[in-house]
């Protein structure tokens, strides 16, 4: 059978994103997760897919390995609305078991739930409110027996649930938050629930809303971070101007914090390319509890900066990179935007950004960022 149509974004706000232009429409939808996964596998638990009645895949978890089959597997979950947990492995030798022939050498465990095709449908509900958090959260979705399919967030089982199962995922709520990792548990009541721990999308900075800013905010979107523009001409900081962006903000240096309130970053940007400017945005930025604070623009320009502001490297310490970005090649702002992004990507990632066949250890590992 020929593969189902497919856009690959898949990041959670790009799903909940598609739910919402889907439901508009009345379609019918299935919930693909990611519940446990074995081995080797294109994606790990918690990845998500929307599936359309009309064979359409918004997002990605399986690379091609079981798409076709996942696709036939929905048409029962659309027929009588019940939650299926289905099992993957494509471990034996020439995947045996689907004839496919992938060698993909993992097997996934993966949850089907009809969506309600109302644009309020609880369980992607209860994700974008966990999205729009800058706290990380657990969500439990239940798995199979009588509440398959209901889905909780940090411990809250709703008070129709059983009584074993809620007070089973309040005492597995805890200990997930703790070990800060992704989850299928086989609970004593014979019920399967899988723990997502979700953590906060990475929040850029960018300050300086230059038409070069535009490649880099929607890369930073695609990713499926939040960005967070910020330029001291009113004609620049126009939301309209940068669709992908979380928030464009009109902001002095003086008024930095006034137009970001109080939100998390990680990661800052700072591209005026006004040195005047550049020099106040760095004095306001010398004491922000980020990750990552990249300066645009050459070796000389950076020390121009720290005379002209009266900082040093020295005040921001392993997170200050100037200049910015990674030696990929390039003069074109789509391809300064790919070298600063993949850069602030391996720093949030805690990866050292060298070649893959330089590595001996396994290619997938945790992360602290999404």
């Amino acid at each position: 059978m020929s593969q189902p149509a497919a856009t690959a974004e898949c990041g959670l706000t790009s799903l909940v994103g598609h739910y919402h232009r889907l439901a508009v429409q009345s379609q019918p939808l299935v919930l693909a997760t990611v519940v446990e996964t074995l081995g080797s596998t294109y994606r790990k638990a918690g990845a998500r897919m929307l599936i359309s009645a009309d064979g359409r895949f918004h997002g990605l978890i399986g690379g091609g390995c079981f798409e076709g089959d996942l696709y036939e597997q929905t048409q029962a979950v659309f027929a009588d609305g019940q939650p299926r947990l289905l099992f993957y492995d494509m471990r034996a030798p020439e995947d045996a078991l689907w004839g496919l022939g992938l060698g993909c050498n993992g097997a996934v465990r993966i949850l089907l739930q009809r969506l309600e095709a109302t644009g309020s449908d609880p369980t992607l509900a209860l994700l974008e409110q966990t999205l729009a958090s800058d706290d990380s959260h657990v969500i439990a979705t239940v798995c199979d027996g009588a509440d398959a399919g209901t889905s909780v967030a940090d411990g809250q089982p709703p008070a129709a649930m059983a009584a074993q199962t809620a007070a089973a995922i309040q005492a597995e709520t805890r200990a997930v938050a703790l070990l800060g990792q992704s989850t299928l548990v086989h609970h004593d009541n014979n019920v399967s629930v899988f723990y997502d721990y979700i953590r906060p999308a990475p929040r850029l900075l960018l300050i300086g809303a230059g038409a070069d800013a535009a490649p880099i905010v929607n890369l930073a979107r695609q990713l499926d971070w939040r960005v967070l523009l910020v330029d001291h001409r009113p004609a620049y900081a126009e939301p309209a101007r940068f669709p992908a962006a979380e928030a464009v903000v009109h902001a002095r240096p003086e008024t930095l914090f006034d137009g970001i309130a109080s939100r998390r970053i990680d990661a800052v940007v700072l591209m005026t390319h006004n040195i005047d400017y550049d020099t106040r945005f760095l004095q306001q930025l010398v004491n922000l509890p980020c990750r990552y604070l990249g300066l645009l623009g050459p070796r000389a320009r950076r020390e121009q900066l720290f005379r002209t502001s009266g900082l040093a490297a020295t005040d921001f310490g392993d997170r200050l990179h100037a200049p910015i970005g990674l030696d990929i090649g390039g003069a074109a702002p789509e391809s300064i935007a790919l070298s600063l992004v993949s850069e602030i990507h391996a720093v949030l990632h805690e990866r050292d950004a060298r070649p893959l066949r330089d590595k001996q250890q396994p290619i997938q590992s945790r992360a602290p960022a999404n």
